[in-house]
This record gives C-alpha cells, sequence and structure tokens, in this order.
C-alpha cells in the first residue's frame, strides 16, 4: 500500500476569481468567504465531494448577518454548481430571518441525511443571534431539496427546538462558535451534534462550554448534555479558568479507544499553563449509559473525559 508524503501535486483556490465561484455569485470585501467550511459528502451523486462555505460577514439582509455557500464540485476542485443560503438566497428566509451582526455561517458541519430523503443536510451556526440574550448564539439545521434550496430548517437556540428545557443560554455565549456532527451513536435513528459555546461562564468569565445535542429526524433535540467547568464531569480531571475559552472548536475523533463510543477533541485555544495562555486541546472519551427507558444514549452526567496532551493538573 502506498500512502501520499504530503506534498501538494496540484491545488485548486476557490475564491471571488477562482475555481468558477464568478460564475454564480460575487463576493464583496470583507464578507470573509472562507471562514468555516465543512465536507457535505456527494450531495448530487457524481462520486465528487461536495462542500459547504461560510462568509460570516456578508451583509445579505444586514451588516454582518452572513451566508453559506453549497458548493458542487468537479474532481479539479473546481465548482460546476453552486448555491447561496442568507436572506435573500435559496428560500431559507421562508423559515427564519436572519438579523444584523448574526454572523450566519460561523461554522458549518454536514450531519448526513437526517431526514431521508436522500439529500444531504448540514448545521450552520450563528453565534451572533439573540436568542436568550445578545450573542446567546444558535445553529440551524438545514434540509435540502436536489436544487440545494431549503425545504425546511430548525433553529437550535433559547427559544427553539426545546434546548431551554434542559440549559439555560445567556448573553454573549455564543452558541455554534464551533460544531461537529457525531453522527448516530447509538443507532436509534437520532443523530448528536456537538456545538461550543466558548464564551460560556460557567465557573468563570468565558471559560467556554460545549453541547452535546441528540436530535431527532426533524431537528427536534430530544436530550442534551453540556461539558463545562461545572456539568458533564470534566472538573474531576481538569479545571477550567477564565478566559480559556473552552469550545472554541470541535471535531469526531471516531472511536479513539477501540471502546465502540465516538470520541471528541475540543480546542481552548487560550487555556493557561504555569501563567502562559499557550492553549491546548482537549481529547475527551465518552461513555453510554442505559436511560431508565432502557435506550442507549450517548452521554450522561458521568462523562469519562481525559486529556492526552499535556499532564494532569487541578
Amino acid at each position: 500500500m502506498c500512502y501520499s508524503d504530503g506534498t501538494i501535486k496540484d491545488v485548486q483556490k476557490v475564491s471571488a476569481f477562482y475555481g468558477n465561484f464568478n460564475a454564480f455569485y460575487t463576493l464583496d470585501e470583507g464578507d470573509n468567504f472562507g471562514h468555516a467550511a465543512g465536507a457535505l459528502g456527494d450531495v448530487d451523486n457524481d462520486d465528487v465531494g461536495d462542500l459547504a462555505v461560510g462568509a460570516y460577514y456578508d451583509n445579505d439582509g444586514g451588516i454582518d448577518a452572513g451566508a453559506i455557500y453549497v458548493l458542487l464540485l468537479e474532481s479539479t476542485g473546481n465548482i460546476k454548481n453552486a448555491q447561496k443560503l442568507s436572506v435573500l438566497y435559496g428560500s431559507f428566509s421562508a423559515f427564519y430571518l436572519l438579523k444584523r451582526d448574526d454572523r450566519f455561517g460561523s461554522s458549518v458541519a454536514g450531519v448526513g441525511d437526517l431526514d431521508g430523503d436522500g439529500v444531504v443536510d448540514m448545521a450552520v451556526s450563528a453565534f451572533g443571534d439573540d436568542d436568550g440574550g445578545t450573542n446567546a448564539g444558535a445553529v440551524y439545521v438545514v434540509f435540502l431539496d436536489t436544487a440545494l434550496d431549503v425545504k425546511g430548517a430548525q433553529k437550535l437556540s433559547m427559544n427553539h427546538s426545546a434546548l431551554s428545557t434542559f440549559y439555560t443560554l445567556d448573553a454573549d455565549d455564543r452558541l455554534g462558535h464551533s460544531v461537529a456532527s457525531l453522527g448516530d451513536i447509538d443507532a436509534d435513528g437520532e443523530m448528536v451534534l456537538a456545538v461550543g459555546a466558548f464564551e460560556d461562564d460557567d465557573g468563570g468569565t468565558d471559560t467556554g462550554a460545549l453541547y452535546l445535542l441528540v436530535l431527532d429526524s426533524s431537528a427536534n433535540i430530544t436530550d442534551a448534555q453540556k461539558i463545562s467547568a461545572l456539568y458533564g464531569n470534566l472538573s474531576t480531571y481538569y479545571a477550567l479558568e477564565d478566559n480559556a475559552l473552552f469550545g472554541n472548536a470541535v471535531a469526531s475523533l471516531g472511536d479513539l479507544d477501540g471502546d465502540n463510543e465516538v470520541d471528541i477533541a475540543v480546542g481552548s485555544y487560550l487555556d493557561i499553563e504555569e501563567s502562559t495562555r499557550a492553549g491546548a486541546v482537549y481529547v475527551l472519551f465518552l461513555e453510554k449509559k442505559k436511560t431508565s427507558q432502557g435506550r442507549s444514549k450517548a452521554f450522561h452526567a458521568a462523562w469519562r473525559l481525559e486529556c492526552l496532551l499535556h499532564p494532569r493538573r487541578g
């Protein structure tokens, strides 16, 4: 078996002037196209992977309201089709209205075919959303049709989709600064979405938090677990300090330790050690528990959390 040595053999830039982007849309100065990018899988069944790209300072419908682009790619990396989703494009406004400074497109993740209609769906964050308070944050689960228009959407925020049944968001929590799909962890037809709220104040100012949200096929929240200085048992292993910004990034690692459970990496880029804010990544090993109904769930109040990247402290 041969492996790449990491050397680039070719490259395709996608921007206002490259990759055939300008055949479909125009980017403006300050749009910040590329702030977020997420693989969607093969949306159009042409055996080529496709891409979602955020432009969270796009001004459609208001200054910095934000936008996301769904890009169907050729094998060369050029764009063969594109759909913008914003206040003005892609029928998104039939379901929700974005406002000034929402920053829709701040993070994005493919969630597979959540509703079972044969078309890939995605989660798109708007961490400047004001449900529950200024900059409390939100995530939209966007259901696409075959034309890449929005056929349905579910907002996950303090005022939508039952999040308030489990936890309370506060002003400046910035839910959605990061998002990652963990997939259907326990094969019960529901998907788990990991969502960062990196300015959450559990245990101190801007210590940060991560939410694990269980979604049904309509993207309603059926269960949730928060991991922070106060929840999820993280404090048994490590203490988060003020301004650690835990949850600024998140990624699924698959089953890292071979126990048939998904594990995750969570960024904390202002984590402090020995008076230096050099930053850290926490690798969290998750364990499963049977609920009172006998159904397996991917999380509970006693997570098994460990970090491999630096010695234990606190």
